[in-house]
């Protein structure tokens, strides 16, 4: 697999996870804050996928007004997707199947071992993430005073 920066050409991403390869992506941005730091030091696997494997919880690359975007789907309802990333506090997109182009399967931070965002651990994670939507903003805020301090 090539390792090929958010900035390059996504046009590129899009054909290989059509061909049904996987690709890698250095991550960049704090809309995934804390599940990913967005500091370009994780690389994210985007993959190939099925429609059936486009489940609340699961972290997609998708196509949003002309952007690419790497955020994690909140609901499903048949063809359509609320989309959220973990970040954020109060944007959702709402987007249908049509526009992902891959699942995050994957997750390479620095000097560790590959983690899987499809295990059980990671699935408890986002649903104890999910019930903290309430307090979410303040945590966020004591996330990235601990990331300034470090």
């Amino acid at each position: 697999m090539n390792v090929i920066p958010l900035n390059g050409i996504f046009e590129n991403v899009e054909q290989l996870l059509s061909e049904g390869k996987s690709i890698e992506l250095c991550f960049l941005g704090r809309s995934m804050q804390p599940y990913l730091r967005g500091d370009g030091s994780e690389i994210i696997v985007a993959s190939p996928f099925l429609p059936n494997e486009l489940i609340p919880g699961t972290i997609v690359l998708f196509r949003y007004h002309g952007r690419f975007i790497c955020h994690r789907i909140i609901r499903r309802e048949s063809e359509n997707l609320l989309i959220q990333g973990d970040g954020v506090i109060k944007a959702q997109e709402q987007s249908t199947i049509q526009d992902v182009i891959g699942i995050i399967r994957t997750i390479i931070r620095k000097d560790k071992e590959p983690v899987s965002t499809q295990t059980k651990s990671a699935q408890r994670y986002w649903h104890c993430w999910l019930r903290l939507s309430p307090i979410r903003k303040y945590l966020l805020f004591i996330y990235k005073v601990y990331c300034k301090l470090l």
